[in-house]
């Protein structure tokens, strides 16, 4: 199993970015219907998973970082989160982890992050398993902030994020 490692994962990335994409939940859950079953694809700190549990019957979390898994895990636990599963492991293995079905699925700032073979690849994968997706994730192409911030994700991150910009 692959496991990426950020230097911000964690409670980092739960303390400086979080705050800042608050409104992409309430933007995302406005789409989704009550009692609705639900595969976040690289869910992060597990925000958005967090405040989806109240409108919807369940919620698979899907992160290729472990640390990214274990930070989530444990707001759940403190938490009590009953009906939230989160799952190390990359959106390319979707239909081999779960042979659920979902109502959405969500790539939430998650798809720019990826290569471009791997993005395609987790694209497939998700129409297998969910009837409706939705993506949320940059499409301007000089927004100085977010260059900023995927510079500082890292070498590999920002030429993903170049691509993703270039190509979609």
């Amino acid at each position: 199993m692959q496991n990426k490692k950020h230097w911000y994962d964690g409670k980092v990335y739960g303390v400086f970015i979080d705050p800042f994409i608050r409104d992409s939940r309430k933007c995302i859950s406005s789409l989704i219907e009550n009692g609705s079953t639900v595969v976040d694809i690289g869910f992060g700190t597990g925000s958005l998973v967090f405040f989806l549990s109240n409108k919807c019957e369940s919620i698979l979390g899907i992160e290729i970082s472990k640390k990214m898994v274990d930070y989530a895990n444990s707001i759940k636990e403190k938490n009590n989160f009953r009906n939230v599963r989160f799952i190390h492991s990359s959106a390319e293995d979707l239909s081999k982890i779960t042979k659920e079905k979902f109502d959405y699925a969500i790539f939430s700032l998650s798809l720019h992050e990826m290569d471009t073979t791997s993005r395609q690849n987790s694209l497939q994968e998700v129409k297998k398993i969910a009837n409706k997706v939705i993506i949320y994730d940059y499409l301007e192409k000089y927004n100085l902030d977010a260059i900023f911030v995927e510079f500082f994700a890292g070498i590999n991150h920002f030429k993903n994020y170049r691509s993703f910009i270039k190509n979609g």
